[in-house]
């Protein structure tokens, strides 16, 4: 009876010693499916154990967002392994203020985000360039408020007049003194594309970028004349200009006694109906048909003025001056055109 009982405290001991050994194995079992990974999160490190598989499963196990504001330098799928370190970056907030306006935009971006960095970004999203007035790669802080300028262009179309210019031609076919509009100036017109640009909405700068001529200006020339009494002139010049032509009967005088009645000595010697003195260019008509003050262009004889009349100087007849009474004999009488200038 003694034996059996020993037989029995033994087998007792024995399953007590195999069951603490299997008991210490499922311990170490357990033990040994945990891995330690270093957290790298908000600027501090720590370590922890943990059972997860998956690193989606780790940051479900630790509570890390896995939407966008959250990402880590590891894929989801990807396994956890013993050892590892997982890097977590959060976005931080920060504001956007464009051309001092008082509303502010709040967006976020991934810590070590450069200001040039956000301001693509912004572009791309708004369609509109902005302008920073500091250091495009500094860093985006927390919570900052980041004042933007917006940049903007308008191309601007506008119709510009041409001015004309004016062209003086000095000729001696037109009576000295006298001027004459060959040419009349009209102004031209060109359409100007200007491309202006806008920083914060004040303009900055403006610059045209094409010029093209839609009308182009007409320059006026103007004849002025040098021509003088007796001076001969080309009348097929365009420069020559006359209001009309006559034909007319043509005689010569002098101012001595056989042409006039006067002497050296009489004080109306020399001086004509117009109270002019007489000289070569000077000419007798009949004031009805040509008025006294009247320029005149000659043939063969040159610039004259109607400055005198005759009695025998009636209708289509004119007297023209001659210094010598040679010349005026000579010259006798004959038909000759007469240019009536302006």
């Amino acid at each position: 009876m003694r034996q059996i009982k020993i037989i029995a405290v033994l087998a007792v001991a024995v399953i007590a010693t195999i069951s603490l050994h299997i008991g210490s194995n499922i311990f170490i079992a357990a033990d040994s499916a945990l891995k330690q990974v270093v957290v790298f999160d908000s600027g501090e490190y720590r370590h922890v154990l943990t059972g997860a598989s998956t690193i989606a499963g780790f940051a479900h196990e630790m509570g890390i967002p896995t939407d966008y504001t959250t990402r880590l330098n590891h894929a989801l799928g990807s396994p956890v392994q013993d050892g590892m370190t997982i890097t977590v970056e959060r976005r931080i907030p920060f504001y956007v203020q464009v051309d001092n306006n008082d509303r502010v935009f709040a967006r976020s971006a991934w810590p070590s985000t450069t200001v040039e960095t956000a301001l693509l970004q912004l572009q791309r999203e708004n369609d509109v360039a902005f302008v920073y007035g500091g250091d495009y790669q500094r860093e985006i802080t927390d919570s900052e408020i980041l004042a933007l300028d917006s940049l903007r262009s308008r191309t601007q179309i506008e119709t510009w007049v041409v001015p004309y210019e004016v062209y003086e031609n000095f000729t001696n076919y037109v009576w000295e003194g006298d001027t004459h509009v060959r040419q009349v100036g009209s102004p031209g017109e060109q359409i100007i594309t200007t491309s202006v640009v806008y920083i914060g909405g004040v303009e900055k700068n403006r610059e045209i970028v094409e010029k093209s001529a839609v009308v182009d200006p007409v320059d006026a020339i103007i004849d002025i004349g040098t021509g003088r009494l007796g001076a001969l002139a080309d009348v097929t010049s365009p420069d020559f200009h006359y209001v009309r032509r006559v034909r007319m009967e043509a005689t010569a005088y002098t101012a001595g006694f056989s042409c006039t009645g006067k002497h050296p000595w009489d004080p109306w010697y020399r001086i004509t109906a117009s109270g002019r003195e007489v000289e070569h260019g000077i000419v007798a008509v009949d004031r009805t048909v040509i008025p006294l003050g009247t320029r005149l262009y000659v043939e063969g004889y040159g610039f004259a003025l109607a400055a005198d009349v005759g009695g025998a100087i009636r209708g289509y007849k004119i007297d023209l001056f001659m210094e010598d009474i040679q010349d005026a004999r000579r010259f006798g009488r004959r038909h000759l055109y007469v240019w009536i200038l302006e």
